[in-house]
């Protein structure tokens, strides 16, 4: 179904989004079940955890009972983001709050980088001041983190490849059962040799493979609000698709971003011949756009001229002077050209 109305050039924008609003009320649903059982797990069990790291003395129990108490917190934040972003759009959020998933995130990831940075911290000081560790309690720690960790992955791992704010979840749920691994690994070389610095030496590897994590979904949520082209997406792909279309003299004002986790947006401007129908033109374009690039929505413009190629030129690579030595294309975007 086409949106159609006159433009200043005479083209004609179509726009299409491919799921309902039923389908996203769905995911969001979903995932805030998941949120909620995985919050209310990792929140009890930081209690027990916290209570045998203190009299075991260990310094990986105690690291990863703070891994659990932000596993909680990046889980809660994970579940108000995702209230807020399953909100309705209106007339002063015309995207709507989906968005409120990439703040998500971001929060989620820098309170990781946080933690990584404390872990690494406290191993450090206790490998230079080793103290006697009760390998028992650590073995019972771990134990009960795998349990409860075990099931919250289970619960997480659905929608989390696809949804930046369920990874920063996700991951935060990662970090303590691969505590709770570290733990087991550490309480059996205690037994076995005595080495007792395998304790904070483990715990401070993890927390390197923490500020990875961290980072990586900092970056991302960075991206998405930079509105940089996803890192899924070919933009130069895009267009020489919408160059095979017949009459498709030239594509500008061409942008991709991501309105949240796989939600990938596309704009642009297409110079066409004279004597080409508009409708067809536009009906092939938005066909491309959806059914071979997937994206969730599209804003076209077909038109014979462009009347703001100058002035768009600082935020438009396909009309930039710099970009492309085709001087005849770049004036046959001005008004007056046929």
């Amino acid at each position: 179904m086409k949106n159609k109305r006159p433009t200043e050039t005479g083209g004609t924008p179509k726009q299409q989004g491919s799921h309902s609003g039923h389908d996203m009320a769905a995911l969001f649903k979903d995932n805030e079940k998941a949120l909620k059982i995985s919050a209310a797990l990792t929140g009890i069990y930081f209690l027990i955890e916290m209570g045998l790291g203190v009299v075991s003395g260990s310094i990986s129990v105690i690291s990863d009972a703070f891994h659990t108490f932000s596993a909680v917190g990046g889980v809660l934040l994970a579940l108000i983001a995702g209230r807020i972003a399953g909100r309705p759009a209106d007339r002063y959020r015309t995207y709507g709050n989906i968005r409120a998933e990439i703040i998500g995130a971001l929060l989620n990831g820098l309170f990781l980088l946080l933690m990584a940075v404390f872990v690494i911290y406290m191993g450090i000081k206790r490998f230079f001041d080793p103290v006697e560790l009760d390998y028992g309690l650590m073995l019972w720690a771990a134990a009960g983190g795998l349990v409860t960790e075990v099931i919250s992955l289970r619960l997480l791992t659905k929608n989390s490849q696809d949804n930046l704010n369920m990874r920063g979840a996700f991951w935060h749920v990662m970090q303590t059962f691969v505590g709770s691994l570290i733990i087991i690994v550490a309480a059996v070389v205690i037994y076995f040799t005595g080495f007792v610095a395998i304790d904070p030496i483990l715990g401070t590897g993890f927390g390197l493979v923490l500020i990875w994590a961290g980072w990586s979904i900092t970056r991302d949520a960075l991206n998405v609000l930079m509105e940089t082209v996803p890192t899924n997406v070919d933009v130069e792909a895009v267009q020489s698709a919408l160059f095979q279309i017949e009459g498709v003299k030239h594509i500008h004002h061409v942008h991709a971003w991501a309105l949240t986790s796989g939600k990938n947006l596309f704009s642009a401007h297409l110079l066409i011949d004279a004597n080409m129908d508009e409708d067809i033109v536009l009906e092939k374009a938005t066909d491309i756009i959806s059914d071979k690039f997937n994206f969730y929505f599209s804003t076209l413009q077909v038109e014979h001229f462009c009347a703001q190629a100058a002035k768009a030129q600082a935020i438009d690579f396909a009309t930039n002077p710099d970009v492309s030595s085709d001087t005849d294309t770049h004036e046959n975007l001005r008004p007056g050209r046929d």
